[in-house]
């Protein structure tokens, strides 16, 4: 059984919209697509960017957006996808150009495996981000056939690396009412309520202190493998500096989830 280290995860926050997915991708350079703007299937906002696929091939760009953005500060492209149909990891992947229709891109972002029909929140990291300062398009490319199917995109963030933090925990739980009636004869029941998640990270001070009350996309990642994350929106809810004789100043940060936990997957 393999046993994993964590020396690798880290702790993600803070966001830059890159796209709001809240019209049709309006560049739809492949003719075996057609794009429109989902108004009934959606995760932010009102409406999420949406393909039909038919016959097109492998090595295909499906269809891009243009975009006027600047992620060299940044770290993690952050986004909602879903598939009508079971795709493998590296299957789609999410392009990054300084060009139009994305002719040229500078990332190629892998999309990790995905269950049909459900929506997935997932963090793609976007490794040295120095030549990606004027970038004009985003793209949804097919690297493997995946012959007939609908793709559907939300909310593309941006996230950055909370610096200096060494450790987090989170406390994932659900309520437990009680059922106990005469029936139960003397024995306690219960059903699970509403589910909740909350916790917290640590580590040393390293640029500007994150706000008490401030509203956060986490990625607490457990390494850097795909899948081994776990994503979700929060608030910072506390926040604690401290300061030893060895110079050291260190702050730990607790939050409050709010809405839906994305677990991590292996």
């Amino acid at each position: 059984m393999a046993h994993y280290a964590g020396k690798t995860g880290n702790v993600y926050s803070g966001a830059l919209l890159v796209e709001d997915c809240e019209d049709a991708w309006n560049e739809h350079v492949n003719a075996h697509v057609t794009g429109t703007a989902d108004a009934t299937d959606f995760k932010v906002g009102t409406k999420s960017a949406k393909f039909v696929i038919a016959s097109a091939g492998a090595g295909e760009l499906l269809a891009s957006e243009v975009i006027t953005k600047d992620l060299t500060g940044y770290d993690i492209l952050y986004l909602w996808i879903k598939c009508s149909i079971d795709v493998a990891a590296g299957d789609l992947q999410i392009h990054l150009d300084d060009t139009g229709e994305c002719a040229s891109p500078l990332k190629e972002l892998d999309i990790p495996a995905l269950t049909h029909d459900v929506w997935t929140r997932i963090a793609l990291p976007l490794g040295d981000a120095s030549t990606l300062g004027s970038l004009i398009s985003i793209g949804l490319y097919q690297v493997t056939d995946l012959a007939d199917c609908t793709i559907w995109i939300d909310d593309v963030e941006a996230i950055t690396q909370v610096d200096g933090i060494k450790s987090w925990s989170l406390d994932y739980v659900v309520d437990m009412l009680e059922t106990t009636d005469f029936g139960s004869a003397g024995v306690k029941e219960f059903i699970p309520a509403g589910s909740g998640w909350s916790g917290s990270f640590d580590g040393l001070k390293d640029g500007v202190p994150l706000g008490i009350g401030s509203q956060v996309l986490l990625v607490l990642a457990e390494t850097a493998t795909s899948g081994q994350q776990w994503l979700g929106d929060a608030y910072v809810s506390g926040v604690h500096p401290k300061v030893s004789a060895d110079g050291l100043v260190e702050y730990s940060y607790d939050f409050q989830g709010t809405g839906e936990l994305q677990i991590a997957t292996i």
